[in-house]
């Protein structure tokens, strides 16, 4: 089934399953095997209505809109991700021009376990996605920072977090502190729930501290931690075509969008599945 692999980091490009139609519980479960193995898969050639992908979505559980972009009126599960305007109005979520480095729903009580996104019009260039292998972060992390946050618990937001890493980097989403959601608390590094590998959960956009440790203690370690994770061994970036679904294991990877604006009209629909709440052991 796996055409070839991506990169040495992570990824595999499947070929031979069609997601406009139902899949067998055997097709569904080859998918949840490769996506443990593989981390990310690609199946390039899908022609996916809306209806049609989030479908095919719910074969693998439930699904969970993200809590602040363009959903779709007539499919609330569904994200649009777009620079596209019509009548001067955003069809969909634009992405940033900086890397934001993230898992999906970290900041949730059940994080999504995967996310489903399709490329229906690809810019001329730029709008890669990039992703990084927290496996392998977690594995080559020197002892002394792996002593650091093994065990230990850290707090994810969806929005003080990134208020605080953005205004570091001379960019504020003005964003003020009573319209901030609630934080959940999570591993810093957690245990696959098929695998049983461990990975980095702690990310640079929804990590807002790690648990027993001050302020500045934490952004010192977070800090250096966020440097390795990206490391250049672990990541993938991923060219889309039109017509892709890209399917991605946010127990395991982190991803950001490429920090270049597209050249050109750029639309992507995401749909995320829920997952169980993460664990250490």
């Amino acid at each position: 089934m796996i055409s070839r692999k991506l990169s040495p980091a992570l990824g595999a490009e499947i070929r031979g399953i069609d997601f406009s139609q139902p899949l067998s519980s055997q097709t569904r479960d080859d998918i949840i095997g490769l996506l443990s193995e593989h981390q990310l898969l690609v199946f390039p050639g899908q022609r996916l209505s809306c209806e049609q992908q989030v479908a095919a979505c719910r074969d693998f559980g439930e699904l969970e809109p993200h809590p602040m972009t363009t959903n779709t009126s007539s499919f609330p599960e569904m994200t649009i991700v777009s620079n596209v305007t019509t009548d001067g109005k955003p069809v969909g979520y634009p992405t940033p021009p900086f890397e934001l480095w993230h898992s999906d729903l970290c900041y949730l009580e059940h994080p999504a376990k995967m996310t489903f996104f399709y490329a229906e019009s690809v810019p001329d260039a730029h709008g890669d996605t990039w992703f990084a292998n927290m496996f392998a972060a977690y594995e080559t992390l020197p002892d002394e920072l792996k002593s650091a946050i093994d065990g230990r618990n850290a707090i994810f937001s969806l929005d003080s977090s990134l208020v605080k890493r953005c205004r570091k980097i001379g960019f504020d989403l003005n964003i003020a502190e009573d319209d901030f959601k609630p934080t959940v608390s999570h591993p810093a590094v957690r245990t696959h729930p098929h695998t049983r590998r461990r990975s980095i959960f702690v990310n640079w956009a929804h990590t807002d501290r790690i648990e027993g440790y001050s302020h500045e203690e934490s952004d010192e370690i977070l800090d250096r931690i966020f440097a390795h994770c990206r490391n250049e061994d672990f990541i993938y970036r991923h060219r889309y075509t039109n017509e892709d679904l890209v399917i991605w294991d946010n127990a395991s990877l982190i991803h950001t969008n490429s920090p270049n604006p597209p050249v050109g009209n750029r639309i992507m629909r995401r749909v995320m599945v829920s997952g169980p709440k993460p664990f250490y052991q």
